[in-house]
């Protein structure tokens, strides 16, 4: 058996270590005539590199005998949760299977856009045909209404074990073999943490290009064969491009400068407040705000190993300390001793055998 596995985020575009539509058609392509397993943890990541793996996958199916079944084991979240569907949408003889304590997320699609009006409001367009897409592929896997499902994508709908299955998105579930329970809870506020992880990096890499758009518009080609203004050695190894510093390009181009601080300015706000409500949304559900304020305050990002072990193992904390208390309520009420100071065994029992029901 092949096995092709999809443990990372979706797209070389944001990292060098994500999955890609071409190492999965080299994957796919190495099975010969063997069964293939897809196996699925990941968070999710890049819409495109989603739709270019998705159609891989169904490309194969359609040129290729092989018998698929996708196994999600951890998380199929966000992109992940359509690739899942990849395989059985081509061919509904391979089927999904899922772990017991798997989580599945659909929602919309989203993307960090800068520009004018015109520019937002072509992205808003491109992004309500990717929703139908992704609607439809969702469609034909659970044989719901496209409109029913849209409804769930806006609202971020997060399933679990067997509700994978139950909704239509599986084919069945596998239960452990020990007779161990997680939480569920847990497990989800793990999930949401790395779906977090996972925006966090990505808009650090969008303001990473972003600020490399600045560097170009700061690098500025001397018209005319005039000398330059700034004697920078640079100059020969850019081509013939002069680099400015930031206060000659402010000098030379006023406005192109004041429009690039301003964008600077509105991404890095909106950047803080993406941390900001994502680190207090942790550290509510941990029970733990007070944490959630010194990450504020020393500026740590939720893409940090730290801040997610932290709060993983404060939410931890917090259920076995309300699973403690919830133990406790269920105490039998003392009985009072009679007069003489002897404890009345008969009471005892009685209320003791009333408590577990004999």
């Amino acid at each position: 058996m092949k096995e092709v596995l999809i443990n990372k985020q979706i797209g070389s575009d944001w990292w060098e270590e994500g999955i890609t539509a071409d190492f999965v058609r080299d994957e796919l392509n190495a099975a010969g005539d063997d069964e293939i397993r897809i196996t699925i943890d990941s968070p999710g990541g890049s819409v495109w590199d989603c739709i270019a793996i998705y159609n891989t996958i169904r490309d194969f199916c359609r040129n290729h005998k092989n018998k698929i079944t996708t196994y999600i084991v951890g998380m199929a979240a966000s992109s992940a949760s359509v690739i899942a569907l990849a395989a059985h949408n081509a061919n509904s003889n391979n089927k999904i299977v899922v772990e017991d304590n798997s989580v599945y997320m659909i929602h919309k699609a989203w993307q960090i856009v800068m520009g004018n009006e015109e520019d937002l409001a072509e992205a808003g367009e491109a992004l309500k045909k990717i929703d139908n897409v992704i609607a439809s592929a969702y469609a034909k896997r659970t044989g719901r209404d496209t409109k029913a499902l849209l409804d769930e994508m806006s609202k971020e709908t997060w399933l679990y074990g067997q509700e994978i299955v139950d909704e239509g998105f599986a084919d069945e579930v596998i239960s452990a073999s020990d007779n161990a329970e997680e939480s569920e809870e847990n497990i989800l506020t793990l999930a949401q943490a790395k779906v977090t992880s996972t925006r966090e990096q990505m808009k650090a890499v969008s303001a990473k290009e972003f600020m490399n758009k600045v560097a170009a518009c700061a690098t500025m080609e001397i018209p005319g064969g005039k000398k330059p203004v700034n004697n920078n050695s640079a100059k020969a190894e850019n081509g013939g491009l002069e680099v400015m510093t930031a206060e000659e390009f402010k000098k030379a181009n006023p406005e192109a400068y004041a429009q690039v601080v301003a964008e600077a300015k509105a991404s890095g706000v909106q950047e803080e407040r993406s941390r900001t409500d994502a680190l207090l949304k942790m550290g509510e559900v941990a029970g733990c705000p007070e944490v959630a304020a010194s990450f504020i305050r020393d500026g740590s990002a939720v893409a940090e190993d730290k801040v997610q072990t932290t709060f993983f193992e404060k939410r931890v904390a917090k259920a076995n300390l309300d699973a403690q208390a919830k133990d406790e309520t269920t105490i039998p009420a003392a009985v009072t001793p009679k007069d003489d100071g002897q404890v009345d065994e008969k009471e005892i029992m009685a209320a003791f055998e009333k408590e577990i029901g004999a």
